[in-house]
């Protein structure tokens, strides 16, 4: 086991989004900022070494390319979340029933670490963000599977990409069903097909999985708000799931649990 410390630097770099997070013993951690991914360049990254010069750091990084970056700026106080990582092994940890861990986001494992840190399965994790991962354990606690659909902003960006003559749109929850203009007609048919989409999923996975144990919903990423508002069964939010599970890890890689 490493030092023990007072505080981390917690990172969730996505497809979309890289955000960083300051976090001690006690969660809720703060917030400290958020960058444009195709922004974080390697210059970028050595310079967010620097503003967090001694701080242990947890990175979920979805994007391969930014990791050897990360690797140069943080040395050896960087812990990678990968399902190889000793951690995942911890004694509290959960275990995989899962033919290829390694092909696992880390994001996905750090919101499972958390959840299973609860002791809130089995559970469906609903991660809305460029992609909408739904991640499943089952009620031994195992990262048994899941499904990922695209994403809230993704289904925008794919329509009207694809349709030369639809108007240009801003993603928001529409005001009524029954569009009255084109950017209207999108907002709800985008909308409606997010949240229809993510119900029925829920629905088949809660059937998929064995046992009569009462399967716990939890909702988290950017986009999480939109299906909470239309979901018509018991669910958690947690918005900063990704974080609690990067701090769970960090004191399991460098002190005792909090």
């Amino acid at each position: 086991m490493r030092k023990p410390t007072t505080e981390f630097l917690l990172i969730d770099a996505g497809n979309t989004l890289l955000k960083w997070a300051t976090a001690g013993k006690k969660w809720p951690g703060r917030i400290v900022g958020d960058i444009d991914t195709p922004k974080a360049s390697p210059t970028w990254i050595k310079g967010l070494a620097r503003k967090f010069p001694t701080q242990p750091t947890i990175l979920a990084c979805v994007v391969p390319k930014l990791v050897p970056a990360f690797r140069r700026a943080f040395g050896t106080r960087l812990v990678e979340v990968t399902a190889a990582l000793p951690e995942l092994a911890h004694t509290d940890a959960f275990h995989f029933c899962y033919p290829k861990p390694k092909e696992i986001g880390a994001d996905r494992l750090a919101a499972a670490v958390a959840v299973h840190a609860w002791g809130h399965y089995p559970a469906i994790i609903v991660a809305c963000g460029t992609a909408t991962a739904f991640t499943v354990l089952d009620e031994k606690g195992r990262f048994c599977g899941g499904a990922i659909a695209p994403g809230l902003q993704t289904q925008l960006t794919a329509l009207l990409g694809a349709s030369a003559r639809l108007p240009k749109t801003r993603l928001e929850q529409p005001r009524r069903v029954l569009g009255k203009s084109t950017q209207e007609a999108i907002r709800a048919g985008v909308m409606l097909n997010f949240q229809g989409g993510a119900k029925e999923i829920i629905q088949q996975l809660t059937r998929a999985l064995p046992g009569r144990k009462k399967k716990h919903i939890i909702l988290t990423g950017g986009n999480a708000h939109h299906l909470a508002k239309n979901l018509d069964m018991p669910f958690m939010l947690r918005p900063l799931l990704v974080f609690e599970g990067l701090l769970i890890i960090g004191f399991r890689a460098f002190g005792p649990t909090p």
